[in-house]
């Protein structure tokens, strides 16, 4: 019986294991595209972000709904 577990001993597991390596590298290469492109559409004014004590809240700007909705007629 294993007690006292945390969560680095399974990432340090998953790093040891082989066949996870190339799969977890490509996750956090995705992940850190996304938030790249988030970041870049917060600078140009199409997305909001907001913190608060329930987390993080990401909005389209009012600017950016119109314009989506421009491109549907």
């Amino acid at each position: 019986m294993v007690v006292g577990r945390t969560l680095w001993d399974f990432v340090i597991e998953m790093m040891e294991t082989p066949g996870l390596r190339l799969w977890l590298l490509a996750l956090v290469i995705v992940m850190e595209f996304i938030f790249i492109i988030i970041l870049i559409l917060v600078q140009a004014g199409f997305l909001s972000l907001n913190l608060s004590y329930g987390g993080l809240g990401v909005e389209i700007r009012p600017f950016a709904a119109n314009l989506a909705m421009a491109h549907q007629f």
